[in-house]
């Protein structure tokens, strides 16, 4: 019995010595951390915490491993270093590391504590609010005069977003916001109005890789509820109508939707993006008759800011 538990010390002990822990960091994001135990040309073989025997990793797979002693021996699918009994070894054939970005000792010491760094987030990992100025460019002939000319205010408005989080192969986002718009025709008087939505945003840009990582594309669509704050209509002497053929109320307020396109810039090394946007607004029309609906578009600029706290290692 004691020759067995001398094995048994024997062993763990040997495991101890020649291993030394790891965290293995894919394209995805994803990673995994363990006990490494060997690196060659061709895998990186780790035993992750919870599981007893090694797994091996290929290269090819992975972005960047980091050891509990600070030596990144695999970087962009390239081995810096080879790793085996507790020696780590420079890889002098590795051609394409023209620039020598990285000097490490080449044997070092496993004494030092090592502090698993988190992921660096993206800006649209944080929650973000914006605000934003908007054109009428198209409207529905029901807020057109005869002639086909019509009268729209500017659009203002602001919104707040919740991190953009994976769902299948977009990136989506869910948000609320609010929007002044307002029009005037002889056949539905003045009506200025708030827009409160609540809506989500369909980023694109996993889809279309190949496009800069500045640039995102997205579909947005949002409910609507619409209600009026300065109204100027005269229901009883309305033109061209029988009085009880008219419907609706004289407060306007109802639902709608929207649905557009926007394409994004966002800044690397300031927390800022610019949002250029198309939407197709769906509103009720004036009493009396908000019961039924009419459209405009709008085109406009929204500026983000990305709510999150400076530090050293949160810049991408």
């Amino acid at each position: 019995m004691n020759i067995i538990k001398k094995v048994i010390i024997f062993f763990l002990f040997f495991e101890a010595l020649f291993s030394i822990h790891g965290k293995i960091v894919f394209y995805d994001g994803a990673y995994v951390v363990g006990k490494v135990k060997k690196i060659d040309e061709s895998s990186v073989y780790i035993i992750p915490i919870g599981l007893d025997t090694a797994e091996g990793v290929l290269i090819g797979n992975i972005d960047s491993l980091k050891m509990e002693n600070g030596m990144v021996p695999v970087l962009n699918s390239s081995v810096k270093y080879f790793y085996q009994n507790g020696e780590f070894l420079r890889n002098d054939d590795d051609w394409m590391d023209q620039n020598n970005e990285f000097k490490y000792d080449d044997y070092t010491s496993l004494q030092n504590s090592y502090k698993y760094e988190e992921i660096k987030k993206t800006h649209q990992q944080y929650y973000q609010v914006s605000a934003f100025g908007a054109l009428p460019i198209f409207t529905a002939v029901s807020l057109q005069e005869e002639d086909g000319t019509d009268k729209l205010s500017m659009n203002l408005g602001g919104s707040f977003q919740f991190p953009y989080f994976p769902i299948g192969a977009l990136d989506i986002s869910p948000g609320f916001r609010f929007m002044t718009y307002g029009f005037e025709a002889s056949h539905q008087g003045r009506v200025q109005a708030i827009n409160l939505s609540a809506f989500s945003s369909f980023d694109f840009k996993p889809v279309f890789y190949f496009i800069p990582d500045a640039f995102h594309l997205s579909l947005d669509f949002g409910v609507t509820y619409n209600s009026a704050y300065d109204l100027d209509q005269n229901v009883t002497n309305f033109p061209g109508v029988e009085r009880e053929n008219l419907t609706g109320n004289d407060n306007y307020s109802g639902t709608g939707f929207y649905l557009g396109f926007s394409a994004d810039y966002w800044m690397k090394e300031l927390p800022l993006a610019f949002r250029f946007f198309l939407n197709n607004n769906v509103i009720p029309q004036a009493p009396p008759f908000t019961t039924e609906s009419t459209f405009f578009s709008n085109i406009g600029l929204s500026v983000i800011i990305v709510l999150k706290r400076y530090h050293s290692n949160n810049l991408n």
